[in-house]
């Protein structure tokens, strides 16, 4: 079984097609937001006790990647992911799913069990808290599901996000949304 990189499950949750794109055709486009969020990752900030750059994985799920940040609160481990761009009043639904699989795989990897994640939107400076609940981990492992059959797709899916999620995409130029949407793709 191929493993998969955990930070895929984000690109999956936030959008098949980009995942497809990326994963599956290799059209990955180097944009300012990902180099911007290579330095963010680089840069962050560690205080005594935690640790960053984590590495993770679960046999089971098959996928493999790094908790940027490991802390401790209360005796329990915390999964803490640090985001590039703004938080929303709540945490971006992808990157909640992103936490639950790390959680996952800490879990497995490490033997210890994160009830609690943390999301930190560098642009805003803001943390979002996540409570690691069982339904969040099963959408982590469809989200797994999800990757393995659009691996498997011979052709990526259609456009199904909201036009406003495709303003800074990596892979707009490979994607054409537009042209999917008003339906002169695939002709």
């Amino acid at each position: 079984m191929e493993y998969l990189p955990i930070s895929k499950i984000n690109t999956v949750v936030y959008c098949p097609r980009r995942f497809y794109l990326e994963h599956v055709l290799g059209e990955v486009h180097t944009n300012h937001h990902m180099i911007e969020g290579r330095y963010l990752h680089e840069a962050a900030y560690t205080e005594p006790g935690e640790v960053s750059g984590v590495w993770v994985w679960s046999d089971r799920l098959g996928i493999v990647g790094v908790i940027d940040r490991l802390e401790h609160r209360a005796g329990r481990p915390v999964v803490v992911e640090y985001k590039l761009g703004r938080a929303n009043d709540e945490t971006h639904h992808s990157d909640a799913v992103q936490l639950a699989a790390e959680a996952l795989a800490l879990a497995e990897s490490r033997g210890l069990e994160a009830l609690e994640g943390a999301v930190y939107y560098h642009k805003s400076r803001l943390r979002r808290r996540v409570a690691l609940t069982p339904a969040l981990r099963e959408e982590a492992e469809r989200a797994v599901a999800l990757m393995r059959g659009l691996l498997r797709a011979l052709r990526p899916p259609s456009v199904e996000v909201p036009r406003a999620k495709c303003g800074g995409c990596s892979v707009r130029e490979a994607c054409q949304p537009e042209l999917w949407r008003n339906g002169h793709a695939g002709r």
